[in-house]
């Protein structure tokens, strides 16, 4: 800050007549120091009063920022719990359908096997007859019993023959042109 020699510095107002007329930024002439004093006391005032005044407007305004960044965070976040809540009473429905459904399937088979217990059950007349007169006799494998076709040119069981073994079928080598180990 540079001074302005129309204006007396501090050490001459200080050691000065408070009665001394003296030039003055709040007068078109000279005014008295102890008046120039007090006006520039109370413009210094003033301007301390302004500068409180400045600092809680920006705190205020400060604050009601802050107010408004944490009410749209809390929105967000009652909206992402309002979201998964629903989602979650999607899930509970469809599960409640399946075990409803679920339900009713068990009892309509309770039901159908209820009445399947109460009805009797008979064998028919001619297959209990049958099975009390002959039981039934082990199947047999026996070349005897099958029709003239089906025994032509069948050759006899293995275990007919034991020194016999039957003919291994020739080994055919790979073609040269197909490899299976070659990638």
């Amino acid at each position: 800050m540079t001074h302005d020699p129309r204006l007396p510095s501090l050490e001459q107002l200080m050691n000065g007549s408070p009665y001394e007329l003296v030039d003055s930024p709040f007068a078109e002439g000279k005014m008295e120091a102890w008046r120039a004093q007090g006006m520039a006391l109370g413009v210094g005032g003033a301007l301390a009063s302004l500068h409180r005044l400045y600092q809680l407007v920006r705190n205020d305004a400060a604050d009601a920022s802050a107010r408004a960044d944490e009410a749209q965070a809390r929105d967000a976040l009652v909206h992402h719990l309002c979201d998964q809540v629903a989602a979650m009473q999607e899930r509970i429905n469809r599960l409640a359908d399946a075990l409803e459904e679920r339900q009713r399937a068990d009892e309509e088979a309770s039901r159908h096997q209820r009445r399947l217990d109460e009805e009797p059950i008979t064998l028919p007349p001619d297959l209990a007859a049958r099975q009390a007169e002959a039981p039934p006799a082990e199947i047999e494998d026996d070349q005897g019993t099958l029709p003239n076709e089906l025994q032509e040119n069948v050759p006899p069981p293995p275990s007919t023959y034991p020194s016999l073994e039957l003919p291994k079928p020739p080994v055919v080598p790979q073609p040269v042109a197909v490899s299976l180990n070659k990638e």
